[in-house]
């Protein structure tokens, strides 16, 4: 999608909870976290009080988080999805539990609940994909409550959360000084 379409798309999803000024400063934030609020009141047309209140304000609603990921690609981490069904009949204790479980475990970095075939997703990372399937093994063979589940082993992420990985943030569009 274009720079300009891209911000039309955001502008129009999201008009029932951030102003033009907002998406800017989302769209700003989201390729650089560590952007500083004088370069997004340039980017956002506004003081730098203002941009600094507008950031504070998305984060305090909890609309954004500026968080620090880890490429896995980089680092030569595997990484896998884990689509998981759910035994028929399960107690909603029993989920409960499986789901709390996946929140504690350090490997798995994304928990999701499905509608449809599966009914949950399971994002792992590991140092390799031999320990990885080994974990996700042991993961899902100590629960009661699986019926069965699909591992979509993860070889190449050129995309992630809205950045191209293989290309520096100044190809993007956005520019800091």
């Amino acid at each position: 999608m274009e720079a300009n379409g891209e911000f039309e798309f955001f502008r129009e999803i999201l008009k029932d909870y951030m102003d033009e000024v907002d998406v800017l400063i989302w769209l700003a934030l989201r390729e650089n976290g560590r952007i500083s609020d004088t370069d997004l009141a340039r980017i956002a047309k506004v003081s730098v009080p203002t941009a600094r209140r507008r950031r504070m304000a998305l984060e305090e609603k909890g609309f954004i988080r500026v968080r620090g990921f880890l490429v896995f690609d980089k680092l030569k981490l595997a990484s896998a999805d884990v689509l998981v069904k759910l035994k028929p009949g399960c107690s909603s204790e029993a989920v409960k539990g499986f789901i709390e479980r996946a929140l504690k475990e350090p490997r798995i970095y994304e928990v999701s609940e499905y509608i449809g075939e599966y009914d949950l997703l399971f994002r792992f990372f590991e140092r390799n994909y031999k320990v990885l399937k080994e974990k996700i093994e042991e993961f899902m063979i100590g629960s009661d409550v699986v019926s069965h589940y699909t591992i979509l082993a993860n070889v190449y992420t050129p995309k992630l959360f809205s950045e191209l990985v293989d290309q520096p943030p100044e190809t993007t569009g956005m520019t800091s000084t």
